[in-house]
């Protein structure tokens, strides 16, 4: 367990929940939203290492992230642990992602949570404060490119 509280959240997506599942659970298309995706590759029908290149000052290395689609119900629900290592620093995340209709009946409401679940080494001596803020940088991010690609992906099926 983790001494830091989960981050959660509520993203409305234009697109069914089928879409986002779909996209969700193609691991390959999923890292390419990635804030500072330098490269990635699939390693097994469940995990794709990638290389990330943060924009934070106090990791100034490239991090090797593997992640791996843990569990999912099809338009519904979705399970994704992301295991980070770089020099002097390591961290594991658990996002769970709970899609449903949205009341507008063209919508997808995703319902998230991702869980430190493990921090070791430079990035553990960190404030809760500058862990919180960084992470809801990448947050933010990562759903506005999901946001964007789900819906040009979504235009271009219709």
């Amino acid at each position: 367990m983790s001494k830091h509280e989960p981050f959660n959240g509520v993203e409305i997506l234009t697109a069914s929940p089928q879409r986002v599942h779909e996209f969700l659970v193609n691991l390959e298309e999923l890292v390419k939203i990635v804030p500072g995706l330098v490269k990635s590759e699939r390693t097994d029908d469940s995990t794709v290492k990638t290389t990330i290149r943060p924009g934070f000052s106090f990791i100034r290395t490239n991090l090797k992230q593997d992640f791996t689609l843990v569990e999912h119900t099809p338009h519904e629900k979705v399970v994704i642990d992301v295991h980070a290592k770089g020099i002097g620093t390591a961290f594991s995340v658990k996002s769970t992602m709970d899609l449903s209709p949205h009341e507008d009946g063209e919508s997808t409401k995703l319902e998230w949570q991702a869980e430190i679940m493990q921090m070791t080494g430079l990035v553990a001596a960190l404030g809760t404060t500058i862990i919180r803020s960084a992470a809801d940088q990448v947050i933010k991010q990562g759903f506005d490119a999901m946001r964007t690609t789900i819906e040009a992906q979504n235009k271009n099926n219709d």
